[in-house]
């Protein structure tokens, strides 16, 4: 899952959003950005491995729960485009890794004085191990 995380934060920097956390970082929420997105997992799901001469090819799937974070007087709409432009569209283009939108969701986080976007897209992919 680090794997997926990484490959999703370099995709997100090549398309020029740097802004972009683990959820399990311990960096401050004032210290992120104006729009920041936090990335986690949950749901992960290892499914029989298929065995070949040299190689395990293991099915896998899990959730990827993607945040943005904005300025509590951002739009729906914003965020919303925010998101559709710059993170599902990476995260669809990502080789060898099917997506599907699970759910997404727009609320105010008054805890930390936000406006937020949270997308839950399920991922399926293989993992090749040389044995």
């Amino acid at each position: 899952m680090v794997e997926i995380i990484t490959k999703v934060k370099q995709k997100l920097a090549e398309k020029g959003v740097t802004d972009v956390y683990s959820a399990y970082d311990a960096i401050p929420v004032r210290d992120k950005g104006k729009y920041f997105t936090v990335l986690g997992f949950s749901g992960y799901e290892a499914e029989t491995p298929i065995r070949t001469g040299e190689k395990m090819y293991m099915p896998i799937k899990c959730d990827l729960t993607m945040t943005v974070y904005a300025p509590m007087n951002t739009s729906q709409e914003d965020i919303y485009n925010y998101y559709s432009y710059n993170l599902e569209t990476t995260v669809n283009s990502i080789v060898n890794l099917s997506s599907r939108l699970r759910s997404i969701s727009i609320s105010p986080d008054s805890k930390h004085d936000r406006m937020t976007l949270k997308a839950v897209i399920k991922l399926s992919c293989m993992k090749t191990i040389n044995l």
